[in-house]
């Protein structure tokens, strides 16, 4: 173990029952070669959740999953800067079924790992997901599987995007613009001295990009509740399926509780019958010592 790179990877690609006696056997390394920065670097390393530590090792085993979502953020982002609001909804619904498709794939990877993960661990995987969609710092710290708790992005589309719209040339707001001799250009519709009209047309301009702002944001804002509303289906009718379950195995351990106090009864009767055998053998063994005992005195001369 030479740098804190290397350390990182090797903790966060054990069980999370191992991490600590990992990390003490690391620190415990850089100290005996006089490393004491890597040593105190590596005991600020946090345990990941259940659900982090499930997504680290899905990350180590499926790389084409974790590029397909490192694409499609790349994808969100273009299509916010060139204001697309139909690739938007597009790449909105694809979002939806990769985010589903590889929280079931973290999940497959952790039982194969054997972890049976939570609710809440599923829930973290799925929201730590969608955050690496929309958030390039959350996306590095998935590519290098190295995720440490539960992240959520509370907004649409990647961090620090803004919708730009396309630039209206200068003048041509209104009407058309023609050319006068003196070359200054004026506008076919009458309206304020030309002096005046420059200030005009920003506001019009800033105006038109505020009302495509706010479009776009409530495009995402209804897409964001569709999304939350299949998400609010989906999660009642796995609750509806895992009450089933509960119940059938509810059903199931009164069944083998039953079987088990028949078995329990059925030790205790042969425990019973045992000792009454063990004492009629001790009896039957006084009889035989008995009876020899006899036969000697008898056939003694």
């Amino acid at each position: 173990m030479t740098n804190l790179d290397d350390a990182t990877d090797e903790l966060y690609g054990v069980l999370p029952a191992e991490f600590v006696a990992r990390r003490a056997a690391i620190v415990k390394r850089a100290k005996a070669v006089g490393d004491r920065d890597l040593a105190r670097e590596v005991t600020a390393l946090r345990r990941p959740t259940q659900g982090a530590w499930a997504i680290n090792q899905w990350t180590r085993r499926e790389p084409d999953g974790v590029s397909a979502v490192l694409d499609l953020g790349a994808e969100m982002v273009n299509a916010q800067r060139t204001s697309s609001a139909d690739r938007l909804r597009e790449l909105s619904a694809r979002r939806q079924e990769l985010v589903a498709e590889s929280s079931a794939q973290v999940a497959a990877v952790a039982a194969e790992l054997g972890s049976t993960l939570s609710a809440n661990a599923i829930r973290e995987v799925t929201q730590s997901l969608r955050a690496a969609v929309a958030d390039s710092a959350v996306a590095e710290d998935l590519r290098r599987g190295r995720l440490v708790a539960a992240v959520e992005y509370s907004g649409f589309g990647p961090a620090g995007v803004f919708v730009v719209p396309d630039p209206q040339p200068f003048g041509d707001i209104s009407g058309e613009t023609t050319a006068t001799p003196d070359g200054s250009g004026t506008t076919d519709d009458a309206g304020p001295p030309s002096g005046s009209q420059p200030s005009t047309d920003a506001e019009i301009a800033a105006a038109r990009a505020s009302l495509a702002d706010a479009e776009t944001a409530e495009q995402a804002a209804r897409h964001a509740v569709e999304e939350r509303d299949r998400e609010l289906a989906s999660a009642r009718e796995r609750a509806q399926v895992l009450s089933g379950e509960i119940n059938e195995l509810r059903a199931e351990l009164a069944r083998r509780e039953t079987e088990l106090r028949f078995a329990q009864r059925q030790a205790e009767v042969a425990a019973s019958e045992q000792a009454s055998a063990a004492e009629a053998l001790a009896r039957a063994h006084e009889g035989l010592e008995a009876a020899r005992t006899r036969l000697d005195a008898v056939e003694r001369p």
